[in-house]
């Protein structure tokens, strides 16, 4: 007989198998949207963009505790932007619920009626802003932009670096200055290039045993996955 903790394990994928799907049990939406940084500096405005696509879906499928209900994924790339210098600012993959929130003004908590309104055209179709901040309540609407990093040594992952959305000046120099990051629904491709933009992750620089040593919730905590998502 099959140990309970495997039947449960086959029982959660099947879950998952039909969340992912293509709505034939249940209901799925899909929309694209172009997240744009916008930063003043000494040489003028620079800035960056970068499509991705997110997809909802909502079970029909009831297992009981396990059930799937819903779920939602976003795939893309981040966004880099050129500065004085050589230096590059990056934005990271964002949280998609963050993302939805900015771009739906009735965003709710209920991921599948935000998306029904997004990809059926009933959200603003203009470049919104992203709101900076924290969310402090869970239960509240989210706000805050997408974490923002920079690599000090272009070829060594471990030189990553946080940067201060609020003092962009502090790590790349007088009259640097975040200007906005806008999203915006498109029917653009979703982008893809970001690998040449990155140092290599791989064993021979030591990153992976470097990361370990990086306390939970440090910005620094990054890998490769938050420059490039494929879900």
């Amino acid at each position: 007989m099959m140990a309970r903790r495997g039947v449960m394990g086959v029982l959660a994928g099947t879950a998952a198998a039909v969340l992912g799907g293509c709505g034939i049990l249940g209901s799925s939406y899909s929309y694209r949207y172009k997240i744009t940084v916008e930063v003043e500096t000494p040489e003028g405005l620079k800035t960056g963009s970068s499509v991705h696509e997110t997809i909802v879906s909502k079970s029909d499928v009831d297992l009981g505790d396990i059930s799937a209900k819903r779920g939602m994924r976003t795939r893309g790339e981040a966004v880099a932007v050129d500065l004085p210098g050589g230096q590059v600012l990056f934005a990271l993959m964002p949280d998609s619920s963050l993302t939805q929130a900015a771009l739906d003004p009735e965003w709710t908590n209920d991921w599948v009626d935000s998306a029904q309104r997004i990809s059926g055209g009933d959200t603003p179709q203009g470049p919104l802003e992203m709101k900076p901040g924290q969310q402090t309540d869970r239960f509240a609407k989210p706000i805050g932009y997408p974490t923002l990093v920079q690599f000090r040594d272009r070829a060594d992952p471990k030189s990553v670096e946080a940067v201060d959305p609020g003092n962009l000046a502090a790590s790349f120099g007088p009259g640097v200055r975040l200007k906005r990051i806008t999203l915006e629904v498109t029917d653009e491709d979703v982008t893809e290039g970001i690998d040449g933009r990155l140092p290599s992750f791989g064993p021979e620089t030591g990153f992976d045993a470097w990361s370990r040593t990086i306390p939970y919730g440090d910005p620094r905590g990054i890998s490769k996955e938050s420059f490039q998502s494929a879900d």
